[in-house]
């Protein structure tokens, strides 16, 4: 079945991404659906409503959260099949991504109604950017279990995965998953980011054990992205070629830009080696 996502008014189901931290990054269409529809479903309705209220947007917000997700589905079909448009928002970023909505989506979808996904904040995406490590493969997994001896199977199905690996983490749970990373996938390069675009933003790159040296408490929701399983990596070699560049007339910045494009490895990290290797 093909959804044509426009071609009706009513009966649309709107997965509505809002502001992980600056209130600027809403989107004007994101504000226009949640001004428009009958109904906002939330993960919070406490926190949707004062992003409602700091909107000037006056709408009915019932909730959405893991344990009532089968209740919800029911009254979002039910708006939905008396001609009724309703969003899902989650507390910060995109719903599903991490978050509740994925039961009363996939309920939305078989009953046969529209589902239209917003684009808009999600906190990986930024944090995989400014990380310093590839993002022309990466795999994105979310949160590890919260229970250590589960976790540590997950990061044993992870290790040998040839992408960049990005996970969320709570902050009381940093340390222990930066041991748990030392420990399975080695001393790995990785970035670690916190408050994502609000004013205390942070990005952490280095490498595990830099991490585990400089972390005790932390606030803030966490993005850790790591390196992907380089067992062949020869950081050696790939001097020698920012070396043969600067000797044919190159910067060293661009050298390290071409290296770093040309073996897919992080141009910081890279930069970081050849610093280490003029001293």
């Amino acid at each position: 079945m093909i959804q044509k996502s426009y071609e009706k008014e009513n009966s649309n189901l709107y997965i509505v991404p809002t502001p992980i931290g600056n209130l600027g990054d809403i989107t004007y269409r994101a504000v226009e659906i949640l001004k428009s529809v009958d109904a906002i479903f939330a993960e919070d309705t406490r926190v949707t409503l004062q992003l409602l209220n700091s909107l000037d947007i006056k709408n009915k917000v019932f909730q959405c959260q893991k344990f009532n997700e089968v209740k919800a589905s029911k009254s979002v079909i039910s708006m939905l099949s008396q001609g009724k448009n309703v969003a899902i928002v989650t507390d910060r970023g995109t719903p599903l991504i991490s978050d509740p909505g994925s039961l009363v989506v996939d309920t939305a979808i078989k009953e046969g109604y529209n589902v239209i996904a917003l684009p808009g904040p999600c906190a990986f995406l930024p944090a995989l950017n400014m990380s310093g490590i590839s993002s022309l493969r990466f795999f994105f997994y979310g949160f590890l279990s919260s229970k250590d001896s589960q976790a540590i199977r997950e990061l044993e199905m992870l290790k040998n995965i040839k992408f960049t690996i990005v996970l969320y983490e709570a902050p009381h749970r940093l340390i222990k998953t930066l041991q748990n990373i030392y420990k399975i996938l080695g001393n790995r390069d990785i970035s670690i980011s916190r408050e994502i675009s609000k004013i205390h933003e942070e990005v952490f790159r280095g490498t595990v054990l830099e991490a585990i040296d400089i972390y005790t408490e932390v606030k803030g929701e966490i993005v850790i992205v790591i390196d992907e399983c380089r067992e062949d990596i020869d950081y050696d070699e790939m001097l020698k070629e920012v070396y043969k560049k600067i000797e044919k007339g190159c910067s060293s910045k661009d050298a390290i830009k071409m290296v770093s494009k040309e073996f897919e490895v992080s141009k910081n990290i890279l930069y970081n080696k050849y610093e280490e290797s003029k001293k």
